[in-house]
């Protein structure tokens, strides 16, 4: 009864909202396609229990059980495999590291995870590509989706603080520079997180987007010995960089939740998420003593979520709220 309620609640609330577009794909192909691959099938019950925890703390150790069991079935089905790849176990594979990807945003440590998954679902994609095997999913390239979403983003207007984050953004990434200079990885790390924050531009929003997608496109490219550096929790510096660039993508709430107004799926309205906010807390905490001076802006948009989740995802100008539409920010509530 417990995993029919997961499924359930998987079906109406938790299916992912990438790729952008494919709501119908995630409530019906994905689940028909459940039954016959278990590493799928444990991992959408297991998103949608991580969900749940939020109302329901109880239910951690099922929503863990079943990501352990979905790794461990993919790590089964990857070691036996002998053959080329096929059209429903490809895209189950899609499928499952999406599921994957998105409970490790409700995981507080879920970052690196996150980041590997996605590198996952590209290895699947590039195998899927050599085999001519088609995809179940549309716009699953980050080209695809940003051609979508450029006309709406840039409609977004920024809210009025923007300019005031976007400088903190800057001076924060200039304060940790030092600790950059005389490593090629870190000093990319750094520069495509200044993109970032530079794109924040009230003309095009769009740009801060674009930014965004290409620092995505970059980690996700990394070979593993470069992947395995960032995501090093021993590293002082790199963890730095995340915590600014999770910092950044808060900041930015008015743009990315564009993304959402996609989906069609029901908003669960007795749990708001505090989404990759968690990441940051998480990041914050890793940062040493001895280098705490150097993470006061990171911190300081943790203070601002602890007191009001929505904080950089409200926008208002000369004081007056300005109405959400179907595609961000849009006109000023009269």
């Amino acid at each position: 009864m417990q995993d029919m309620r997961f499924f359930q609640h998987f079906l109406q609330y938790s299916f992912p909202h990438h790729p952008l577009g494919n709501d119908g794909i995630w409530t019906h192909e994905v689940p028909c396609l459940s039954y016959k691959y278990e590493f799928l099938m444990h991992s959408i019950l297991g998103l949608a229990a991580s969900e749940l925890i939020a109302s329901d703390a109880s239910l951690t150790e099922a929503a863990m059980a079943h990501r352990l069991k979905s790794i461990q079935a993919i790590k089964r089905k990857l070691a036996a495999s002998n053959s080329g790849i096929t059209y429903a176990e490809g895209n189950a594979l899609i499928a499952t590291c999406f599921a994957l990807t998105f409970q490790s945003i409700v995981l507080e440590d879920g970052m690196c995870e996150y980041m590997a998954f996605i590198r996952g679902v590209i290895i699947i994609v590039i195998q899927m590509l050599k085999a001519d095997v088609n995809f179940m999913f549309k716009h699953l390239l980050n080209q695809d989706q940003g051609d979508l979403l450029k006309p709406h983003i840039d409609k977004v207007t920024l809210p009025e603080g923007m300019f005031e984050w976007k400088a903190g953004a800057l001076a924060s990434l200039a304060g940790i520079k030092s600790l950059c200079v005389g490593d090629d990885l870190k000093m990319k790390y750094l520069q495509m997180t200044e993109d970032m924050a530079n794109g924040l531009d009230e003309g095009s929003p769009y740009k801060a987007y674009k930014a965004m997608s290409d620092h995505y496109s970059w980690w996700i490219m990394l070979p593993h010995d470069d992947f395995a550096r960032i995501v090093d929790p021993s590293d002082q510096a790199f963890t730095l960089l995340a915590a600014n660039w999770i910092a950044i993508k808060q900041i930015m709430a008015v743009i990315t939740e564009v993304e959402k107004e996609w989906s069609q799926k029901q908003n669960d309205k007795d749990n708001v998420d505090e989404g990759m906010g968690r990441w940051l807390r998480y990041l914050n905490r890793q940062v040493d003593p001895d280098f705490t001076r150097y993470n006061q802006w990171p911190m300081w948009v943790q203070a601002q979520l602890e007191k009001d989740p929505c904080f950089f995802g409200k926008a208002s100008r000369a004081g007056k709220p300005i109405e959400r539409s179907c595609v961000g920010y849009a006109k000023l509530i009269s």
